[in-house]
């Protein structure tokens, strides 16, 4: 007896399947996920499964080489994940893709048709391992630990404020987080700093401050003091929690307008510190508040 399996269903069932396990990743690990991304790793990872039927004796198609394309797809879904935001990530994904397996596996046991089959565990006699029933459960009982560290707090809802920046007649909006361990204030005035990441600012900014904003001290234009921008730099000198001290460069706006619950108030006495690194590691916010700019 032939059996035939067709490529168009194989390759659009599998992509289907691939785009909710990564939805499911970034609402498991609390990312920000985009629509065409997600599309074009589910399609990566969609022919790679048609392929591991038709050369499935290739060690391009081992286990360590799906592990290796699985953390490829995370990467291209999820793009500028490092660390531990990455495992956290990565772990989801396998998390998610053992859970489906196993759901795959029951429509395996009741029938399923062999198309679907061949499409949800990528081969045509898949079996389940006690290993795969080993890492779901160990990526199960780990993830809270993983999730903890990567910044993510399930059922936790954030302190988060909207937050419109303005400097130089030009208002940038952004999502700022209330953060109880910011206490970083201007030596000179005394006025409590925002921490605000570059990437974030570097649209509104003049392009003669950018040097300024990434420490490189001996490349700053000598016109760059006598700018009106110029005239409302700040260094903040700061220490870390682990300890680590350094200068944190930054600028007096014209003001800031805080928004919660449709109550807004403006601020003008407050500084803005900028951080080289992004603050969020999933994108849910681009600045730090200073708790005393939330009071009444």
């Amino acid at each position: 007896m032939v059996r035939l399996i067709y490529v168009d269903v194989l390759f659009a069932v599998n992509m289907a399947v691939n785009y909710i396990i990564l939805l499911a990743t970034g609402k498991l690990a609390g990312r920000a996920v985009k629509p065409l991304r997600l599309c074009l790793s589910s399609a990566s990872g969609a022919l790679y499964a048609g392929l591991a039927l038709v050369f499935p004796s290739s060690l391009a198609f081992s286990l360590p080489a799906r592990i290796a394309f699985g953390i490829f797809m995370v990467a291209l879904a999820f793009p500028g994940l490092r660390g531990v935001g990455l495992f956290t990530v990565v772990a989801s994904f396998f998390l998610c893709s053992a859970l489906t397996a196993g759901t795959a596996y029951a429509l395996l046991q009741s029938g399923a048709n062999r198309a679907l089959r061949a499409s949800l565990l990528g081969g045509t006699d898949p079996s389940v391992h006690w290993w795969m029933v080993a890492f779901s459960l160990a990526a199960l009982s780990a993830f809270p630990v993983l999730a903890k560290a990567g910044g993510y707090h399930p059922g936790r809802p954030l302190p988060l404020m909207n937050m419109e920046l303005v400097i130089g007649g030009q208002t940038l909006g952004l999502t700022a987080l209330v953060d109880t361990g910011n206490n970083l204030r201007d030596p000179v005035s005394g006025l409590p700093v925002v921490v605000v990441d570059w990437e974030s600012l570097r649209k509104v900014m003049p392009d003669e401050v950018y040097t300024f904003f990434q420490s490189t001290w001996d490349r700053i234009p000598s016109c760059l003091a006598d700018s009106p921008i110029g005239r409302r730099l700040r260094l903040i000198p700061y220490e870390s929690l682990s300890g680590k001290k350094g200068v944190l460069p930054g600028f007096r706006p014209d003001r800031l307008i805080l928004t919660e619950k449709g109550r807004r108030k403006v601020l003008k006495n407050a500084i803005v510190g900028v951080s080289g690194e992004r603050l969020s590691p999933n994108g849910l916010y681009q600045a730090l508040l200073h708790p005393d700019l939330t009071g009444p």
